[in-house]
């Protein structure tokens, strides 16, 4: 049974076992991170080391609550600005990138079967704008295209419409019905011949979900594939990273060396997100 405690306001820990002799460390972390933050409660309890998850919030929430002395250890999906930086002169923030969260433009067998094996945006905003209504009109069948939306409160949205629009809240409201994640996209492309959606890398087994390549402005294809998120040349992707407002020592430098160790980062990729390991 997983422990942990959710701290809105005041903290509430939930105690297995005697109590441990050091101060918890306060942990916070984004909605899409919220789920990996609250398994780390049990393995770091295990080495004796006890865990607090502070209320999810939004990247400059947590970094500010990160710079306030209000949680000892973010978890965030983007590094921190300079202006985060420079307004907290009292701070070394250190930043360590444990994961990265990588997304693909999935679409059925049939649509990839049928040819189309990559997309350019402005094609991918007129499929998901409803401008295109058949596949053929993008290199493939005569087959009706249909849009599913991964949900706006996961990752793979934020990821995607960042990417297509240069900024979440330009992106439109859309009439596409909405799949809840990865496993839910997977059996939803089984059913539906012209379907096209957004879902975790991970899914893309190339049995029922088939990822697509991106062309850039160049016209040059960009696979997902490793070698192109390590280097940053794919786009849809963010990274997972812990930071602290300075140097960790003690409790939280082993927090921080659990992430990065084996069964660290099989949590890590147990949440969707590619391991850091897997990138070197």
């Amino acid at each position: 049974m997983k422990s942990f405690a959710l701290l809105p306001a005041a903290a509430v820990v939930l105690m297995c076992g005697p109590a441990l002799a050091d101060p918890p460390i306060r942990i916070q972390a984004t909605p899409s991170l919220m789920a990996l933050a609250k398994d780390l409660v049990r393995p770091m309890r295990e080495q004796g080391i006890e865990i607090k998850v502070v209320e999810e919030a939004g990247n400059s929430q947590v970094i500010a609550d990160l710079s306030g002395g209000v949680i000892d250890a973010a978890l965030i999906t983007r590094p921190l600005s300079i202006d985060e930086r420079v307004s907290s002169p009292a701070h070394h923030f250190i930043e360590t990138p444990v994961g990265v969260h990588a997304v693909a433009v999935v679409v059925s067998r049939p649509v990839w079967e049928s040819g189309v094996r990559a997309l350019k945006r402005e094609q991918l905003i007129d499929a998901y704008e409803s401008r295109v209504r058949s596949w053929k009109e993008l290199g493939g069948e005569d087959r009706p295209l249909l849009f599913f939306e991964p949900a706006h409160d996961r990752g793979p949205w934020e990821i995607f419409a960042n990417w297509l629009y240069g900024d979440i809240h330009k992106a439109p409201a859309v009439p596409w019905q909405i799949v809840a994640d990865g496993a839910d996209t997977q059996t939803t492309l089984q059913f539906a011949s012209g379907a096209i959606s957004v879902a975790e890398l991970r899914w893309a087994d190339h049995k029922d979900l088939f990822p697509l390549a991106l062309i850039d402005d160049s016209g040059k294809r960009i696979e997902p594939t490793l070698a192109n998120i390590a280097t940053g040349v794919y786009p849809l992707t963010r990274p997972v990273i812990l930071a602290f407002a300075k140097e960790p020592a003690t409790q939280r430098r082993k927090l921080l060396e659990f992430l990065l160790s084996e069964k660290g980062q099989s949590l890590v990729a147990a949440h969707d997100f590619l391991a850091q390991s897997a990138l070197k």
